[in-house]
């Protein structure tokens, strides 16, 4: 794993540098620093205050990893809202962002419930170490949430990286406070990779039907 952790950051600071310098100043690079910003100062602040005592680890990480999504969430107003026709434009008034950003929500928060109550149930049945849990179920939800297009150009999974930071920066520090709470003699086998890029894509699958059916009917898309 040690291989695998020295590999991941160098894989992840090229592709960051190779996209940067690429597209230069541009909403993505805006919404990614943005992400970039949130994840190292939640980092930063766990770093402070990480002896504090998690009463309830279940709701803890699922409703914090729910918050932390709905941050990332805002960074992608501008960019790629979950629908398009909610992205937050140059000279929209500021009740319309705030409007476009709860609809956003009122759309996403469901299917994070969903997304994160399945993390939390592979983390209660495998054991990961920490740098196995931010690479495999990012991972996971990198294919979930991009499938369909790593299987039109398959030639992007270079660059995914680039998206595994959106869910590092939603999990990574709610792991962290739990991981020492989570059930002893928990599962260590090659299912603990598995599962996650199986389970995980098909938990985005589900909701992103459930998401779409809905605003088809209220034509929104």
């Amino acid at each position: 794993m040690n291989i695998m952790k020295y590999f991941y950051l160098i894989w992840a600071v090229a592709v960051f540098i190779l996209v940067f310098v690429k597209d230069g100043p541009s909403v993505d690079t805006i919404t990614h620093s943005a992400i970039l910003i949130f994840f190292f100062g939640t980092l930063a602040v766990y770093y402070f205050q990480k002896n504090n005592v998690i009463k309830n680890p279940k709701f803890y990480f699922i409703s914090r990893c729910i918050v932390s999504a709905a941050v990332v969430e805002g960074c992608y107003m501008i960019s790629k809202p979950v629908l398009p026709s909610l992205q937050i434009i140059e000279g929209m008034s500021a009740g319309q962002m705030l409007q476009n950003y709860c609809i956003d929500l009122l759309f996403t928060v469901p299917a994070y419930v969903f997304i994160f109550y399945v993390i939390w149930w592979l983390i209660n049945r495998y054991e990961y170490t920490f740098w196995e849990f931010a690479i495999v179920i990012a991972f996971g939800q990198a294919l979930g949430d991009g499938g369909r297009t790593f299987l039109l150009h398959p030639a992007l999974i270079f660059l995914v990286p680039y998206v595994m930071i959106n869910y590092h920066a939603m999990n990574v520090v709610p792991y962290l406070n739990v991981r020492n709470v989570l059930p002893v003699g928990r599962i260590k086998s090659a299912w603990r990779y598995i599962m996650p890029i199986v389970l995980i894509p098909a938990t985005y699958l589900v909701s992103g039907v459930f998401i779409y059916t809905i605003a088809a009917v209220l034509k929104l898309q």
